[in-house]
């Protein structure tokens, strides 16, 4: 085996590098003002100077001159320079050392790349001026603890791919590096990392801080920190796993804050954080997996990006709170938490977010929230788009946006509320399309607008909700609905599982299809729509064809007043299960039509008072049918029918004899079937034929009463029997020539007529008419060679035919053979 001499060591040591060998041997530490190389130093952490004491090399207040260069070395005990001034580089790549302290020191730049500290790295209180290029760096560096508090450095800090299975501290720490990042983090291994109070300035697009892929198995704080880049983001980490909490409350962030695709084992803390940039998002957290999300105060303020805070496809195990945060982009979209899922709810009371754009300033579309959706006292603005984007958005309980104001549509297609939706007392204002957008929104329990204004624009309505459904009440009670140029609340083919409820609502629309839409709606319970005001300038004010209700619809106390072509109220083929009520209604148009109920069905009484149509106003019965008349009597409803329909249509008329058959009143029945045959005779002659059918039309109601009234039939035959006897007689009286009109039948040659007896001239008159042959015209019948006898021969022809047509009408009327209903 080789023997090699001893290395050399230096000599002529000075007085306090003697000091320090001697302190090095009897584990003391030298405190001095004097100078020591950085060879000695070297040399007693290599061993060459002796066995030296386990607690290391300890140095306070000294200058360190020259280079002190450990690298690849293996100090057999620790370094510590407290409170030191070294006067060159402190380079120890790939050196191991058992610890290293340089707490308080004043260095250039420090070089630990790849070195293996078995304890702690400590700079606590450091000062290190690296210039334009990297002050400390730690690529690669091992160790348990590295501990930077209190530093102050000039230069970038670089930890990639460090290891540290304790603590890295940063806490109040000021970083600042002049060419890219001040703090490298990239891929660095951390039990615990905490940068409370750090202040760390860089530049460039790699950002001030990184940490893309670091991982730290415990917490992760940036407390109180203050993040600056003017040219790029302020912290950037992407991917950065925490095993336990990132905190970054109260954090100050002049740059882009980066933490798309980053996994936190509990809650993610950005209370009261202030997040500014000039490009770009401000906060992008896309993909960010973690327990609890807390955003609690946060003032995020973007310029022109896509969005100021992007949550897309975040996973949030727990809850998310937005309360009280503000957030402002002056060139895109707010806030996006797109497809983010939500186990538990979002609490975002007093939340305050103004965009621009497609997509909603507060953008939720896709979402899913496992609980409830709290966005109560919420100030959304877009002055292009939407203010609250929610299509297709998913949540578990109830979605709240009580007295939230929103300047810009609020949008819920296809949105499914497993809860309730609460707008109650929301101001939600759209100049440039629909306010609230929510086409087949489902809710599983009830939605209330109850005193909320909404105002939009456009004919697609400022309350848009076609073919939704709403399980439970929908309430727009004391609602206010405004839209200058469409119609005001759109939902055909909605469906309700209880009660609508629009008393008190207040709509005012200029719109041809209507201000107030529910066409083919179902509601299956009570429509109520008492002492709602609604005015239309351009169409009907209530448009419902086609709607069902199961229980009463209610239009109590109504004030709808509308113009154009259709009626105020139109409900052409809607079904009501229990009362339609007009009662106590204010109802005008600006031409005359009133109220549509063509084709219409109420299964139990109507209520519609006659003085609220007035003399020129119109209704349309044509094909409405009900159980029964409430607070009208059937001679008003008749006079409605008579008087206040375009057109003569039987079907009103039937309807209203049925419902009085039904309640046992035949003589009303009759009565009412004669004034259906006589306002025909008004309003529809050519349905009745030619001249002469009309004229036989109006002498059967005359005599007839249209078959309704027997007894007149009877009564006219009777008539015309006294009429013909009357002839009869008279003819008896009448002379010509010597003769008689009506003489003995031998004496018809004479020069002179024997007259005959009353009773015989009487018996000519009925023998004639009926014609009931009583044997009297064998010697005394009219005498036709005179002139006047030719004359009461025609006339009692007619008079027979009268007698026989008025017979067949006794016969009929009777025995009910004929009853005209056309």
């Amino acid at each position: 085996m080789t023997a090699f001499p001893p290395l050399p060591v230096l000599g002529d040591l000075t007085e306090p590098e003697q000091q320090l060998v001697e302190a090095a041997r009897q584990g003391r530490s030298l405190v001095s003002d004097g100078e020591i190389r950085a060879e000695v130093l070297r040399e007693l952490l290599l061993g060459r100077r002796g066995p030296l004491d386990p607690r290391g090399v300890r140095v306070e207040g000294v200058r360190v001159t020259g280079e002190l260069d450990l690298s690849a070395a293996e100090a057999v005990t620790g370094l510590g320079l407290v409170d030191c001034t070294v006067t060159g580089p402190f380079v120890a790549r790939h050196a191991t050392l058992p610890w290293l302290d340089l707490s308080g020191s004043e260095l250039g730049t420090v070089d630990l790349a790849g070195a293996r500290i078995t304890a702690f790295a400590d700079f606590l209180g450091a000062e290190l001026t690296g210039g334009s290029g990297t002050a400390l760096d730690a690529e690669g560096l091992v160790t348990d603890d590295l501990r930077l508090s209190r530093t102050r450095i000039t230069g970038a800090v670089c930890l990639l791919d460090a290891r540290v299975t304790g603590r890295v501290l940063l806490t109040g720490a000021e970083i600042t590096s002049a060419d890219g990042p001040a703090i490298d983090l990239d891929h660095l291994e951390a039990g615990v990392f905490d940068a409370v109070d750090l202040r760390a300035r860089g530049t460039g697009p790699l950002g001030a801080v990184r940490a893309t892929g670091a991982h730290v198995s415990h917490e992760a704080g940036f407390d109180n920190a203050e993040l600056t880049n003017e040219s790029g983001p302020a912290l950037f980490a992407d991917r950065l796993v925490a095993g336990e909490n990132l905190s970054l409350v109260a954090v100050k962030a002049t740059g882009a804050v980066r933490l798309p695709g980053a996994r936190v084992g509990g809650q993610v803390l950005l209370a009261e954080a202030v997040l500014t940039t000039e490009s770009g998002r401000a906060l992008d957290a896309d993909g960010l997996q973690c327990v609890d999300l807390h955003m609690k105060g946060l003032t995020a303020t973007a310029v022109g990006a896509d969005a100021a805070i992007s949550l897309t496809g975040a996973r949030i195990g727990g809850q998310v709170s937005w309360a009280g945060a503000v957030v402002v982009n002056s060139g895109g979209r707010g806030l996006i938490a797109d497809g983010m899922r939500v186990e538990d709810s979002i609490t975002a009371a007093g939340l305050k977010v103004r965009g621009s754009g497609k997509g909603g300033a507060l953008s939720l579309i896709g979402a899913h929230v496992g609980e409830s959706c709290y966005l109560g006292d919420a100030e959304l603005a877009n002055d292009t788009g939407a203010a609250f984007g929610g299509d297709r958005l998913r949540v578990g309980g109830n979605l709240q946006l009580r007295r939230a104001t929103a300047s810009g549509a609020v949008r819920l297609l296809s949105a499914r509320i497993e809860g309730e939706l609460y707008l109650e007392g929301a101001r939600v204002t759209n100049d440039g399309g629909e306010a609230i957008q929510a086409d087949r929104l489902r809710v599983g329990r009830s939605m209330a607008l109850t005193d909320a204004h909404v105002t939009g624009a456009g004919d697609a309505g400022a309350l848009r909700m076609l073919n939704a459904e709403v399980a439970g009440q929908l309430r727009l009670g004391r609602a206010e609905v405004t839209n200058a140029s469409g119609p005001g609340f759109v939902a055909d083919d909605l469906r309700v599982g209880t009660y609508l409820t629009l008393g008190g609502l207040k709509a005012t629309c200029s719109s041809e299809i209507g201000a107030l839409r529910l066409g083919a709606a179902r509601i299956d319970g009570t429509a109520t729509f008492d002492d709602a005001v609604v005015t239309n300038d351009r169409g009907p004010a209530l448009f419902a064809d086609r709607c069902v209700v199961r229980d009463s619809l209610r239009l109590n106390g109504l004030q709808a007043a509308s113009a154009g072509e259709d009626p105020t109220i139109r409900l052409l083929g809607a079904r009501v299960g229990g009362q339609l009520d007009f009662s106590g209604a204010e109802l005008t148009h600006s031409g005359q039509w009133l109220v549509s109920l063509q084709d219409a069905a109420v299964d139990g009484p109507v209520f519609l008072p006659a003085e609220i149509v007035g003399p020129d106003e119109q209704l349309d019965l044509d094909g409405f049918r009900f159980g029964a008349l409430g607070d009208v009597t059937w001679q008003e409803w008749l006079d409605l029918v008579r008087f206040h329909t375009p057109e003569y249509r039987p079907g009103p008329y039937q309807q209203l004899a049925a419902a009085e058959r039904s309640a046992g009143h035949d003589g009303n029945v009759r009565r009412i079937l004669i004034a259906q045959q006589r306002d025909r005779q008004r309003r529809a002659p050519d349905a009745i034929g030619g001249w002469l059918a009309r004229r036989f039309h109006g002498l059967w109601g005359v005599f007839a009463a249209y078959g309704y009234r027997a007894r007149r039939t009877a009564a006219a035959l009777l008539l015309a029997l006294v009429a013909a006897g009357g002839l009869g007689l008279w003819a008896g009286h009448v002379g010509e020539g010597g003769h008689r009109a009506a003489e003995r039948v031998t004496d018809f040659t004479a020069a002179t007529g024997t007259p005959c007896t009353t009773v015989e001239l009487v018996g000519v008159g009925l023998d004639r008419g009926l014609p009931l042959s009583p044997g009297v015209r064998g010697r005394c019948d009219l005498n036709t060679g005179t002139r006047a006898g030719q004359l009461f021969t025609v006339a009692i022809w007619l008079v027979q035919a009268a007698v026989w047509a008025l017979a067949t009408l006794a016969l009929v009327g009777y025995t009910g053979l004929v009853r005209k209903t056309g």
